[in-house]
């Protein structure tokens, strides 16, 4: 089974901001001048074309009358984990391949359901909604593959069960770019070849097939005939944490952006501990005015999740890459920073240096604070406003 959270970064903000109720056409990323990428839009944008990934000013123009807003990572991923708790009540096995979607295998349970998954499925959706206010699309299918199509053909808020031997039928009637693996450019160049849905590849040979297309026609044909994976496998640990915001203009303030990667870093560090990781490489981002990207690193002696050791490393690469952008004549357009190289977080050094100590109890007691009352709940002390105009005397 696959689950789906239809438009879930979308359905968060509106949960989270009461203003959005009664709204249809929503953009989720970026700015309301146009500035930032698309993370996510409402179905009612989604029909004048919006899609995830655009550049938000691209998005605007397609669909002008949208209401464009910021979300936050934390009430994503408190949102994810709620959906993910109910779905362990269900199946033996879930698998997230990300925060809005999962997989769920139901091997062991044939006495349970010995016909169909229709009625579990059903009950999932019920829960999911009732636990978390989200709606989900399921597909159910013999491997991943058909689960996953199912959804997709399913949204919003349906559920599509493709049972062993109506494989083939199912996907005759999808476009080949509706398979998983089969991106724009694969769709585009099978469309150059006169190949635009599935019925088309499964009504060639194989030795057609592959004098048209060439090495891909053996894979492209099991796919088209259904087949596909059923292992599922636990996601791979992290690789790397990082976040990045684009700002509203082109800042050419080095405090203004040491104090927006003060509260980047915050946010990654807070992560890095919730995941019981730490880093041992930071990476800095910026992107010039012009558009031009730059990304510098540095590797630590100690692997850390401590915000300040994170900051400071990060602030050590910002001066010299702050510098370069203003040799360029560039304001930056957006700054981030980004933590490799991770290593499960270990005990403290019984033999740490004091300071050290101190920071990580401070730490603690701040993870306590957010985890009660929320992440805003408590702040850098660098973003505060570094000058308070006098109040006139009256």
């Amino acid at each position: 089974m696959h689950v789906d959270l239809d438009a879930f970064f979308v359905e968060v903000c509106r949960q989270r901001m009461p203003e959005l109720k009664g709204i249809d056409r929503i953009i989720v990323g970026g700015r309301a001048d146009g500035r930032g990428v698309v993370t996510s839009a409402s179905y009612g944008a989604r029909k004048f074309g919006v899609k995830s990934g655009m550049p938000t000013g691209r998005a605007l123009r397609l669909c002008p009358d949208a209401t464009v807003v910021s979300g936050d990572f934390d009430w994503y991923r408190e949102a994810s984990r709620a959906v993910r708790a109910v779905l362990e009540r269900h199946a033996p096995r879930v698998v997230m391949a990300g925060m809005d979607e999962a997989y769920l295998d139901f091997t062991g349970t044939e006495s349970l359901w010995p016909v169909s998954l229709l009625p579990v499925a059903e009950q999932i959706r019920a829960d999911v909604k009732a636990s978390s206010g989200l709606d989900v699309s399921i597909g159910i299918g013999p491997n991943r593959a058909i689960a996953k199509m199912g959804s997709d053909y399913g949204k919003p808020r349906g559920i599509v069960e493709v049972r062993a031997g109506w494989e083939e039928g199912f996907v005759a009637g999808l476009p080949l770019r509706a398979f998983p693996g089969i991106g724009p450019k694969s769709a585009e160049r099978l469309g150059a070849k006169g190949l635009t849905e599935a019925w088309e590849v499964q009504a060639l040979s194989l030795p057609k097939l592959t004098a048209l297309i060439g090495e891909e026609a053996g894979a492209l044909k099991l796919r088209v005939a259904g087949l596909g994976g059923t292992t599922l496998a636990r996601r791979e640990a992290a690789k790397s944490i990082s976040r990045e915001t684009t700002l509203a203009k082109d800042e050419t303030d080095l405090e203004r952006l040491e104090a927006r990667l003060a509260r980047l870093a915050a946010h990654v560090a807070s992560q890095l501990r919730e995941e019981e990781l730490q880093a041992r490489t930071v990476v800095l981002k910026l992107r010039h005015g012009d558009f031009h990207t730059v990304t510098r690193r540095t590797t630590l002696v100690e692997a850390t999740a401590l915000d300040a050791e994170l900051l400071a490393a990060a602030n050590q690469l910002l001066e010299p890459a702050f510098r370069e952008a203003r040799a360029r004549q560039q304001g930056v357009r957006l700054i981030g920073i980004g933590t490799t190289n991770l290593v499960p977080a270990a005990p403290p050094d019984l033999f740490e240096d004091p300071a050290r100590t101190k920071q990580r109890t401070l730490t603690d007691a701040v993870d306590r604070v957010r985890e009660k009352f929320g992440f805003e709940s408590l702040t850098p002390g660098q973003l505060m406003p570094t000058r308070r105009k006098r109040p006139k005397k009256r």
